[in-house]
């Protein structure tokens, strides 16, 4: 059981919206535990092969990761998005000096960031697996 954050009405914790307000699930208190706002960023290392003008980068924050990668026509970068709750599992590819981040979803769809550092890719890694 919980409460809504918005106006304090008891929730079993299964609903996505509140059903006297409306208010979205993320914002729901269960009993006290809801998440706190959170951002990290993560980008590809130049020495490790990423690219010098547009990085990929990896954006994990509250509601799950995001992925941004220069597009194959290069005046542009494509964005993937996964949720939390859409992520089955992480996976660190580990080379010599850089490494790969292989997120995968429960659909077609997952993400594949490469030349990472090591460092970030562990701290990738374990942000993913407390948040899931």
């Amino acid at each position: 059981m919980g409460f809504c954050a918005s106006c304090g009405y008891t929730l079993t914790g299964n609903e996505n919206f509140c059903p006297s307000c409306g208010h979205k699930s993320s914002g729901i208190d269960l009993g006290g535990r809801s998440k706190k706002p959170f951002s990290f960023e993560f980008s590809s290392k130049l020495i490790l092969g990423g690219n010098v003008f547009t990085p990929d980068r990896l954006i994990i924050d509250q509601d799950g990761v995001t992925f941004l990668k220069r597009n194959k026509y290069l005046i542009g970068v494509d964005r993937a998005f996964l949720s939390f709750s859409d992520i089955s599992y992480v996976k660190v590819d580990r080379r010599l000096i850089n490494s790969t981040v292989i997120i995968s979803s429960k659909g077609s769809r997952g993400i594949r960031a490469e030349n990472f550092s090591i460092s970030d890719a562990k701290k990738i890694e374990n942000l993913i697996k407390e948040n899931r």
